[in-house]
C-alpha cells in the first residue's frame, strides 16, 4: 500500500521576521477606495499611527509617532483658553531621505505647524530648561500670590 504525500502548495508567501521591539501593522497605499491596497509592514511598538485611517501613496511615506503629550498655557484675558500649547511625541521615518530622521527622536510642536525635531540628547536638555522654566515660574506664581495678598490686607486697613 502505498502512502498518498499530501500536495504543498508554492504560492504561499511567509511573513518575514520581525525584529523585537516590532509588531506587524496594516498599511493603506492610496487614495481610500477600490484601488487602495492594504499591506503590512514592521512597525516599532512605541508607534501609536493608525496606518489604515491615516494613509500614504507610497510605503517610503510611512512613519511612525508615539503617543503625543501636549500641556495647555492658559489665559484670563481669552476666557481661560490656552494661549500656548506644546506637545511632544517620539517619532522615527525609517525611509527618509534625511539620515537623521530615521532613527527614533523627540518631535516638540507648538500645536500648530512648526515641530522642532530632537535628538535624545537634545530633548534631555530642553526638559532641563522646562524644569527651570516650571521652577521660575512657581516663583513668579507665589510672588504675584503674596503680593495680591498684600494689596488685599492694604486695602481693608486704608
Amino acid at each position: 500500500m502505498a502512502t498518498v504525500q499530501p500536495e504543498v502548495s508554492t504560492n504561499i508567501a511567509p511573513f518575514p521576521a520581525v525584529a523585537p521591539g516590532h509588531h506587524l501593522a496594516p498599511v493603506a497605499l492610496g487614495t481610500p477606495g477600490p484601488k487602495q491596497q492594504i499591506v503590512f509592514v514592521p512597525c516599532p511598538d512605541l508607534c501609536k499611527t493608525n496606518h489604515v485611517s491615516e494613509w500614504v501613496d507610497f510605503l517610503q511615506d510611512v512613519n511612525h509617532t508615539g503617543e503625543e503629550f501636549a500641556i495647555h498655557v492658559r489665559s484670563f484675558v481669552n476666557g481661560g483658553k490656552p494661549a500656548h500649547t506644546m506637545t511632544v511625541a517620539v517619532g522615527c521615518d525609517p525611509m527618509s531621505s534625511d539620515p537623521q530622521m530615521r532613527p527614533a527622536h523627540v518631535i516638540v510642536g507648538d500645536g500648530g505647524s512648526v515641530e522642532a525635531y530632537q535628538t535624545p540628547d537634545m530633548a534631555d536638555e530642553a526638559a532641563c530648561d522646562l524644569e527651570k522654566m516650571a521652577a521660575q515660574m512657581r516663583a513668579a506664581a507665589r510672588t504675584a500670590r503674596l503680593h495680591n495678598e498684600f494689596e488685599t490686607t492694604q486695602a481693608v486697613t486704608a
